[in-house]
């Protein structure tokens, strides 16, 4: 399926003829863009590490994070592959990606609730439930595009697990045109309610 969407999208845009100067193009290649970047590379599950997160503060964070409430972001910044545990990362130095590049942040959310449930045998576990949404814009704040309720999945544990991550991939299926886009990014703890924002500034070069 994810195959076949994209070829349709080439073609769709070679029968068009349309030339990616054109403000309305990139309107349509973006908004195709973003639907397959969530249906080929859904946001990686959330995990949670066994690293010493000593280390871990506020300001090393590199966003302008939104948040009303005593849940938000500990942390979030881009890097250059997939995280191997809490806080075992490898940070991008740069905000400037290659057209088909990866765009992964690394969230280190925190404040979150547990949902109190049992195992087959009546035994007490904590559930941990993220939703996700994005949504990319133009340097002048338009918006182009997004995806709501971005699967992410959850975490059962014996434990009140503190050491949460959340590694959010968006993935240029075809490449985005070169420019300046912001990502808004949205994260939910679906047992509280409560959500926070974050906004990173991005190239494409």
């Amino acid at each position: 399926m994810y195959i076949t969407l994209t070829a349709i999208l080439i073609n769709y845009l070679k029968l068009k003829k349309y030339s990616m100067n054109d403000k309305s193009s990139k309107f349509v290649f973006l908004f195709a863009l973003l639907f397959f970047a969530v249906m080929g590379s859904p946001v990686t599950g959330f995990n949670y590490g066994q690293a010493n997160a000593q280390g871990m503060s506020v300001s090393n964070s590199t966003s302008d994070s939104n948040s009303t409430s005593d849940f938000y972001s500990n942390k979030d910044l881009f890097v250059t592959t997939e995280p191997n545990g809490f806080g075992i990362y490898e940070e991008k130095n740069s905000t400037s990606y290659s057209p088909g590049e990866s765009i992964i942040l690394y969230i280190e959310p925190v404040g979150f609730e547990y949902n109190n449930i049992t195992d087959e045998n009546g035994a007490p576990l904590f559930s941990i439930d993220f939703g996700a949404s994005f949504l990319i814009t133009s340097s002048n704040g338009t918006i182009l595009g997004g995806q709501e309720n971005v699967p992410i999945g959850n975490i059962i544990s014996h434990n009140q697990n503190k050491e949460v991550f959340i590694p959010f991939t968006v993935t240029q299926s075809v490449p985005f045109p070169t420019g300046d886009y912001g990502i808004i990014y949205e994260i939910t703890d679906e047992n509280s309610g409560k959500s926070f924002e974050i906004t990173k500034n991005i190239t494409i070069s």
